[in-house]
C-alpha cells in the first residue's frame, strides 16, 4: 500500500499537537488515554504513530479510515499507526456531548515486544495483525466497556495489563468488520492468516485480475477443485461467498478511483469490472449505503480538496 501520509490533502501528523495536555490529553508513555467530546477539538483528518482504540459511548456517525463507512453507539474502532483517519459525530444535540467516546493511544511495538517474552499474548499480537487499515468490533458488551474504563484508570505495569486483557477479548470477539473494505493488496495479509494455498491461489486472481471476467467456474479451475467443493472450500476460508468477496474487491476500487480521480462513475463502473451501471449502482449501494456518486461527494467534501485528475 502507498504511504498513506501523502495519499489525501492535508492529514495532520499527530505529533507534540495530538499530546496537549490543554486540550485533555496525556503525554505519550506507551499507551495513553482520553475522552473525546463531540463536536470534539481534535475532530480533523488526521495519522500517528501509534495504534487507536475507540470506544463510542454516545452519538454515532462516519468513520473516515481509506473508505467511508459508519459507526454508532456501542462500536469499537481499532485504526493502525500511521494510517490518516476521523470519526465524525452527526447526531451531535445542542449540548455538547461530554463524553462522546474513549480513546486510547499504545505504541507500535509494545505488544510485539511483550509477546517475545510472553507467548500468551499471541491472541493480542494476531489481533493487530488481521487488518492493514482498521477494524470494527459491533455489538460490545459491557465487559469490553469495562475494559476500557480499567485501562483509562490504571497507570505503569497495571495499564498494560489490563490493555493486554483487553486486546486478547477483541482477539476473541466474534461480531467484526474491515473498515477498509477490501484493499487491492489485501492479500499479504491473508497468507498471515495461514490461509488454505488453494485459495490464495484465487485470492491471487481476484487482485490482479478482479476487471476480468472472473467466474466461478475460472475460480475453482485455479483451486484444482470441483465447483460445489471450492464453493464451500471458500466460503469456509474466507467466511464469504465467492461471488460477494469479487464483488467487494471490485467495489474496494471502485471507492479508490471515484476518491482519487475525476474520472465519470459510467467509467469506472467498467474498469472495475462491472457489466453495467445499474448492477454497479446497485452493488454499491448495498456495500457503502450510498450510491457512487453521493461516496465522491462526501469523499472530497470532507477532505476539502476536489478529486485528482487521474495520471497526475
Amino acid at each position: 500500500m502507498e504511504d498513506l501520509s501523502h495519499a489525501r490533502c492535508d492529514a495532520v501528523f499527530e505529533g507534540k499537537l495530538a499530546r496537549n495536555i490543554e486540550l485533555g490529553l496525556e503525554p505519550s508513555s506507551g499507551i495513553s488515554c482520553y475522552v473525546q467530546e463531540a463536536p470534539a477539538r481534535l475532530e480533523r483528518w488526521r495519522f500517528h504513530d501509534e495504534y487507536e482504540l475507540h470506544f463510542v459511548v454516545q452519538t454515532s456517525g462516519w468513520t473516515y479510515i481509506e473508505n467511508l463507512g459508519k459507526f454508532k453507539l456501542g462500536s469499537i474502532v481499532l485504526v493502525s499507526p500511521r494510517i490518516p483517519h476521523e470519526l465524525v459525530s452527526f447526531d451531535v444535540p445542542a449540548v455538547e456531548v461530554k463524553e462522546c467516546s474513549v480513546v486510547i493511544h499504545f505504541a507500535e511495538d509494545l505488544v510485539h515486544r511483550a509477546a517475545e517474552l510472553f507467548p500468551d499474548l499471541h491472541g493480542a499480537v494476531s489481533l493487530l495483525g488481521r487488518d492493514h487499515c482498521g477494524i470494527e468490533f459491533l455489538d460490545a458488551d459491557q465487559e469490553l466497556h469495562d475494559g476500557f474504563c480499567l485501562v483509562q484508570n490504571s497507570s505503569g505495569v497495571a495499564r498494560f495489563s489490563a490493555l493486554a486483557r483487553l486486546l486478547q477479548r477483541l482477539s476473541q470477539w466474534p461480531r467484526f468488520r474491515p473498515l477498509s473494505s477490501t484493499s487491492i493488496l489485501d492479500t499479504r495479509n491473508q497468507r498471515k492468516t495461514g490461509v488454505d494455498p488453494r485459495v490464495d491461489k484465487v485470492l491471487e486472481l481476484v487482485y490482479r485480475n478482479y476487471a476480468d471476467s472472473l467466474p466461478l467456474s475460472k475460480a475453482s479451475h485455479c483451486a484444482g477443485v470441483s465447483l460445489h467443493a471450492f464453493s464451500r472450500l471458500f466460503r469456509r476460508e474466507t467466511g464469504s461467498t465467492y461471488t460477494d468477496f469479487l464483488i467487494r474487491v471490485r467495489v474496494a476500487r471502485a471507492c479508490e478511483l471515484l476518491s482519487r480521480s475525476d474520472q465519470q462513475v459510467s467509467s469506472i463502473c467498467y474498469l472495475v469490472g462491472f457489466n453495467n451501471i445499474s448492477n454497479f449502482n446497485r452493488h454499491f449501494r448495498r456495500l457503502k449505503s450510498m450510491t457512487p456518486k453521493e461516496y465522491r461527494n462526501h469523499m472530497a467534501g470532507r477532505f476539502g480538496c476536489p478529486p485528482q485528475r487521474a495520471g497526475r
